[in-house]
């Protein structure tokens, strides 16, 4: 895990023009997958110290709903398959066995410690990534990226990139890679219309998986009388994609 930086830091300047460091630091935490009773990888077990992961992952729900709460509220009794708040059911999803989350810390205006950036992802076996595994038929070792969110108050400084790319992608993946002869890459869903994220993946080197949703077909145009077509219809994104890196 330490191929995640200890701090993130960037550049910046105040309202006077003076240049400014931030600096966000490093906090992991991992949900055991048994009884596990220690800290391990200088990572926090859930487990042993609930009340403060519980306010770990509050905080990670709040930037969750910072950026993509209007989608989930539309999809989540879709997704979830149930009529309890998507907030509820995100919590309940975030405390799955064998999660790891990468926090980084900072602090606001008043000193009050805040989430500046945070990603969360798990080594399991997932179908539907290998070239023609369309029926989801073989099963590959992955890491699959949960979430990967920045606080606004951080955007635009190529810290998710540097999340992924460097310390994921290159780093963790590459290390479990030296150690699992089969082992596949990298795996993730994302919101169809999340057009923003989907070219940050894209950038990476991640595309549709074979067993992804594919793209909803434009109905025929509607002949009118005068036997003249409607507008052109356009395909539509499903409620999500999943995206992969092959790491050869």
């Amino acid at each position: 895990m330490e191929e995640f930086p200890e701090t993130l830091d960037y550049t910046g300047s105040d309202e006077n023009g003076n240049s400014t460091t931030t600096r966000l630091h490093r906090q992991m935490m991992y949900v055991p997958e048994d009884d596990d009773g220690i800290d391990t990888l200088g990572c926090v077990n859930y487990s042993l110290h609930k009340a403060d992961g519980d306010q770990t992952l509050h905080s990670c729900v709040q930037l969750v709903d910072e950026h993509l709460g209007a989608k989930y509220r539309r999809a989540s009794r879709t997704m979830y398959g149930n009529r309890l708040p998507w907030k509820a059911n995100k919590l309940a999803e975030m405390k799955s066995a064998g999660l790891v989350y990468v926090c980084y810390w900072g602090n606001d205006v008043q000193g009050e410690r805040v989430l500046g950036a945070f990603a969360s992802f798990m080594l399991t076996d997932e179908t539907g990534l290998v070239e023609g595994d369309a029926a989801h038929e073989q099963s590959v070792p992955v890491i699959y990226l949960y979430e990967v969110h920045v606080a606004r108050a951080h955007r635009g400084r190529a810290l998710g990139r540097r999340l992924l790319a460097n310390a994921l992608c290159e780093g963790v993946a590459t290390r479990v890679r030296s150690t699992c002869d089969d082992f596949f890459g990298v795996a993730l869903t994302v919101f169809g219309d999340n057009t923003r994220a989907r070219r940050l993946y894209e950038s990476l080197g991640l595309r549709r998986a074979p067993g992804s949703p594919a793209p909803i077909a434009a109905p025929l145009p509607r002949v009118t009388r005068r036997g003249h077509g409607g507008r052109a219809a356009v395909a539509r994104d499903p409620l999500y994609y999943v995206y992969c890196l092959r790491l050869a």
